[in-house]
């Protein structure tokens, strides 16, 4: 039967991207509002990166030469494209929801330890190099590809002061929910759904759900500012 395939395993991985690059494009072209309900929700955002576990998995179940390789790499290039896809797809479903400008705005510095995202690149590094020394050049990728990872979310979520964009992390108070700002992403919680707001010691905490949002004090311009302006606004909506 695999003899009757007129194309080898290790195209299949890279012809089946292809495709599915090229589906999912005209999927988006004939459903404009596709990016925006993607991202209303966590489990729509996770599934835009599932399709990288199948190939994750193809590459555990020891594949061995090329097919094992291919199975790899497209794992790490699908997981890579979903993560940008996914998050933006959030700020579209975010920009959805808050037409105009915010009503205030507060600056925000997200929690973050330079030192401890260094420490974990150089570990990511090291042991890429020492799989990479060793002849397992799989390992040696996939290590690699985690720190570039790492790098690339420090920088993406403002959690280094020297990084690109750092001025736009914010705290944001529109008509229909607070918006939390990063340099290159955005997150909502809408008044209808925060059922509790309190200042308990050192930290901010909005309860909605089962979930909340926690910032600690020095994270804030002005965390007594922000309560306030939350507090105001439930009561405006009715949400208390």
């Amino acid at each position: 039967m695999t003899g009757s395939w007129p194309i080898g395993p290790v195209a299949t991985y890279p012809l089946g991207f292809a495709g599915g690059f090229v589906g999912g494009a005209a999927l988006a072209r004939a459903d404009r509002h596709l990016p925006t309900r993607l991202g209303r929700t966590l489990g729509r955002r996770l599934a835009v990166v599932a399709p990288a576990l199948v190939f994750g998995l193809l590459w555990l179940v020891a594949l061995e030469g090329g097919a094992g390789n291919v199975a790899l790499a497209t794992a790490i290039l699908v997981f890579a494209a979903g993560y940008v896809l996914s998050q933006l797809a959030g700020n579209r479903y975010v920009d959805s929801v808050t037409p105009g400008d915010p009503e205030e705005t507060w600056r925000w510095d997200p929690p973050g330890s330079p030192r401890l995202d260094a420490a974990l690149f150089v570990l990511y590094v090291a042991l890429g190099a020492g799989n990479a020394a060793g002849g397992s050049w799989e390992q040696a990728l996939l290590w690699l590809s985690l720190g570039i990872v790492w790098i690339g979310t420090c920088l993406a979520e403002g959690r280094w002061a020297f990084g690109p964009g750092r001025d736009r992390c914010e705290i944001q108070v529109y008509e229909t929910g607070l918006v939390k700002r990063r340099p290159y992403t955005k997150s909502f919680v809408a008044w209808r759904d925060i059922n509790h707001t309190r200042l308990r010691g050192d930290e901010l905490v909005l309860d909605y759900g089962l979930r909340d949002v926690r910032f600690d004090r020095d994270e804030l311009e002005n965390s007594e500012a922000v309560l306030e302006a939350v507090d105001r606004r439930l009561s405006e909506t009715g949400s208390r």
